[in-house]
């Protein structure tokens, strides 16, 4: 049940945004194997209302930045359908791949060493110590000799990024050869949520990533968008059961 059914005194205009709540739970559920946001029995009701909730049977923080946003407290904060459907959470591998090498091309990361550190630090923050410490050893050496020779890309997520974007903009038929999703499988989500606690999805360099998505969803587009081969590695989302190993469920729309 949705908040603004519990709460009489909230005036909400159209039901959809109790629907869409009603789905952030169930998709959670879903994904992490049979846990409620909101808690169990009678206290579920109770955190509804007050908006109080835990996400920690989920890992995945693309699913959670998309649950979150769709269980919001505040039923005009609550994203519509197509904004669901828009969010990175149903993007492509190669989608991903596309705004991973447009983030390398913005300003403070295209010259990361004028940047304030203090920026570059959250950055590493949000992607995650295990993405970027070291990740020239995660490339073939040869690769990393042709395109850093001198050695001029930092090992920070900053200098990965940008040695991502040049990769994929200069040697392509190298990167073909690269999986990057699981060679960095925390990358895409940090720098996209980083990317939009700092505002720069809504710069019109990074805005069409979206744009676009959204417009292949409300043209009716998106099976077509996303085929199955692209669609796969993103709806296998790592969930952990109240006492057994972590397994995955995959989810179709």
């Amino acid at each position: 049940m949705a908040r603004e059914n519990i709460d009489e005194d909230v005036d909400v205009p159209c039901k959809m945004s109790a629907d869409i709540q009603v789905a952030g739970m169930l998709t959670y559920y879903i994904l992490s194997g049979g846990h409620h946001p909101f808690g169990k029995k009678i206290e579920c009701e109770y955190n509804v209302y007050r908006g109080q909730y835990s996400l920690q049977h989920v890992r995945d923080v693309i699913a959670k930045n998309l649950i979150e946003w769709m269980i919001n407290k505040n039923p005009k904060e609550r994203p519509r359908v197509k904004d669901c459907l828009a969010h990175p959470f149903f993007w492509s591998r190669l989608r991903k791949i596309e705004y991973l090498k447009s983030i390398g091309n913005e300003e403070e990361v295209r010259n990361y060493r004028a940047t304030d550190k203090r920026l570059l630090d959250e950055l590493d923050g949000d992607v995650g110590e295990a993405s970027w410490k070291a990740w020239k050893r995660k490339f073939p050496a040869e690769l990393v000799q042709k395109i850093d020779g001198k050695g001029k890309y930092s090992e920070n997520t900053a200098g990965l990024l940008r040695f991502i974007r040049n990769l994929l903009e200069h040697y392509p038929e190298d990167a073909e050869h690269i999986d990057f999703m699981a060679t960095f499988p925390d990358l895409f989500g940090g720098v996209y949520v980083f990317a939009k606690n700092k505002g720069w999805n809504s710069r019109v360099s990074l805005r069409r990533m979206f744009q676009e998505e959204e417009e292949d969803v409300t043209s009716g587009g998106a099976m077509k968008t996303l085929s199955l081969e692209d669609r796969a590695p993103g709806f296998s989302v790592p969930v952990q059961e109240s006492g057994g190993p972590p397994h995955s469920v995959t989810v179709i729309p």
